[in-house]
């Protein structure tokens, strides 16, 4: 067993603070990205949907360029998550 695997719930508390940080005073494609890559890291990371509700809390106003759909972070969150889920599926299947 890694020291990864070992300390997974003290990489999940870590990874909640640097997005929370990421959120309050990044800008929104670094917290996206920082969101994909944790995605991609951890197995189940329903905390990207969390973190689309917050930002959408925070700072969400309707985006005129995206048809004025109120939400977006979360609904980004959402499809995200489940395209990962999707993904990782397809991705074990084959291996």
């Amino acid at each position: 067993m890694s020291f990864f695997q070992k300390h997974l719930y003290l990489w999940r508390i870590l990874s909640i603070v640097v997005m929370i940080a990421s959120i309050f005073w990044g800008y929104w494609w670094l917290t996206w990205i920082l969101a994909l890559v944790f995605l991609i890291v951890f197995k189940l990371y329903y905390e990207i949907i969390l973190w689309g509700v917050m930002y959408d809390a925070i700072y969400g106003a309707a985006v005129p360029t995206y048809w004025n759909i109120h939400l977006t972070f979360t609904i980004l969150g959402f499809i995200f998550f489940f395209v990962s889920l999707f993904l990782r599926k397809y991705i074990l299947a084959y291996e």
